[in-house]
């Protein structure tokens, strides 16, 4: 693959600093940093070293959440590597280390455009994927510590355990052995500007609470409050204390 065009590598060599990985094969940098619209110059985009650098994402936020509580049941896990990984947390990490003004982009692509979010997080992605294959795993990890872990808003809420009400069901009943609860639409009424959605709340074969609001989502975590109020009743929680 050709080497980046002169004006480039000052820039490149400038982000690997702020990365903290020194490229032995520093055009790994560059592909990482290309947009699709430079497919009619001839160049490849990001997307492959994305596709990779997402996998390696996910794995070593999942081993860094599994060995830093090792009680943690899966389904707050899944939950806390989720709020890592999603999309804001990583456009913050994208423009912390100012990805936007490194990418290579077609004619026609607006500055405006390179702040998009998702346009971000697949950059942080990709870099990722870069780093990966320039200096292994022990690289990919220092990375993903340094930009990720340590440094992302919210990270320090996300490793904390969550509060909502359909959070502290689901992980009250995984703690148990209890499996998933399920939510399920029981009716839908009123005008379709103001609907109001009934849902019920299934732990196995019993219904646990039910829930009413304007919205699907906000129906379900009203059912899961119930539920968790009848739990409390029932002396069966410590749903003040397990799910806090």
């Amino acid at each position: 693959m050709p080497q980046a065009p002169e004006p480039r590598r000052p820039a490149l060599r400038e982000l690997a600093t702020r990365l903290g990985h020194e490229f032995r094969d520093p055009t790994l940098l560059e592909r990482a940093l290309v947009h699709s619209s430079m497919g009619n110059a001839g160049k490849a985009s990001y997307e492959r070293l994305e596709f990779l650098g997402d996998a390696i994402l996910g794995f070593v936020v999942a081993e860094h959440l599994f060995r830093l509580q090792p009680e943690i049941p899966e389904g707050e896990l899944t939950d806390r590597r989720a709020r890592i990984v999603s999309r804001e947390p990583l456009a913050e990490v994208g423009r912390s280390l100012k990805l936007q003004d490194a990418v290579e982009v077609g004619r026609g692509i607006r500055s405006e455009e390179l702040q998009n979010a998702r346009l971000l997080a697949d950059l942080v992605e990709a870099v990722l994927g870069a780093i990966y294959l320039d200096g292994g795993i022990r690289a990919a990890k220092r990375f993903v510590k340094t930009h990720v872990l340590d440094h992302v808003p919210g990270t320090a809420t996300a490793v904390a355990k969550p509060r909502d009400p359909k959070s502290q069901l689901l992980h009250w009943a995984q703690a148990r052995g209890l499996g998933q609860p399920t939510y399920a639409l029981r009716e839908a009424t009123g005008p379709d500007h103001a609907r109001t959605f009934t849902v019920a709340v299934r732990l196995g074969e019993e219904d646990l609470g039910e829930g009413a609001d304007r919205t699907k989502r906000a129906a379900e975590m009203a059912a899961a409050e119930a539920a968790l109020e009848a739990l409390r009743a029932r002396g069966e929680t410590g749903a003040d204390r397990d799910a806090q």
